[in-house]
């Protein structure tokens, strides 16, 4: 095994681990403080619509992540919505929900764009 790997797995292992919700799809904290989808979700039906929730008032250095449905075990479960803390130079992606081209629906994670 590499000199490397075996110092680095057992963080790996811990952050995949700390970040494991069910349904089978893992959550993890990345250096930016953001959650990010790492399994596929992918649904034959659409999600239900979003909730009516509060939007809270802007947040000086914060984007706003609105709530979201997620498929765990055939049940659609609500995720809140939540603030992101910003980042110089990227801007946030909500996750949102897109139907393909073969009427399957999926989940595109949030996630930090380079900005324009």
């Amino acid at each position: 095994m590499n000199a490397w790997i075996k110092p680095v797995a057992p963080l790996v292992l811990a952050a995949l681990l700390a970040g494991c919700r069910g349904g089978g799809a893992f959550l993890l904290g990345t250096a930016l403080g953001a959650s990010v989808v790492t399994a596929a979700v992918v649904s034959s039906r659409p999600p239900p619509p979003p909730q009516v929730v509060y939007a809270p008032p802007p947040r000086p250095g914060h984007d706003w992540q609105p709530g979201y449905w997620v498929l765990r075990d055939d049940r659609w479960e609500w995720i809140d919505g939540h603030w992101v803390a910003n980042h110089p130079g990227y801007a946030w992606q909500p996750a949102h929900w897109v139907e393909d081209p073969d009427q399957r629906w999926r989940l595109i994670p949030g996630g930090w764009v380079p900005a324009r």
